[in-house]
């Protein structure tokens, strides 16, 4: 699954068939000097293109927010573009979970009337390495991912399937 999503994701930017607003980046402060580079170069190439395949799957324009501060691990420089560190972890697991829950107008309508923003976090008390239903959160019309970044990657319809599974169980 994983070959055809990804592409799938970066076409749909590249054609220009997405809408294109998202919520600005906060810069993370953390880190050094490659680190700030490596999240900065992801901030401004790939996750333009994968806010708009998250909002092409959800059907409206949901802000998404990372906190960027907490997905850049140290010592993680290099794995920052790897698909496997943020994007297999968050984004296409996402993108697949919404695609599903949206698949209706019964769907779309939930996903707008109730999902104000989604959040991307990693906090190391909470986050789970396998039960990922337990590193979601709903408050408020805030979908909250909590999971590490590149721990798992491969686990990507597990993701979808919780993250799917959490969402419907809210709208």
């Amino acid at each position: 699954m994983r070959k055809i999503i990804l592409p799938a994701i970066l076409a749909l930017g590249a054609l220009g068939a997405l809408p294109t607003t998202f919520m600005a980046p906060a810069m993370a402060q953390e880190g050094n000097l490659a680190e700030r580079r490596a999240i900065s170069g992801y901030q401004q190439t790939l996750f333009p293109v994968q806010v708009k395949s998250i909002q092409a799957a959800a059907g409206f324009e949901v802000p998404v927010e990372p906190k960027w501060e907490t997905l850049t691990l140290a010592g993680q420089t290099e794995s920052i573009k790897e698909s496997w560190y943020l994007t297999d972890v968050y984004v296409t697991p996402l993108v697949v979970a919404l695609t599903k829950v949206a698949s209706d107008d019964m769907g779309k309508s939930a996903l707008k009337a109730k999902l104000k923003k989604i959040v991307f976090a990693y906090n190391e008390a909470t986050a789970p390495a396998s039960a990922f239903e337990k590193g979601l959160s709903f408050e408020d019309g805030v979908l909250t991912l909590n999971f590490k970044p590149g721990v798992n990657a491969d686990q990507i319809e597990a993701r979808a399937k919780a993250i799917q599974e959490f969402l419907e169980g809210k709208l």
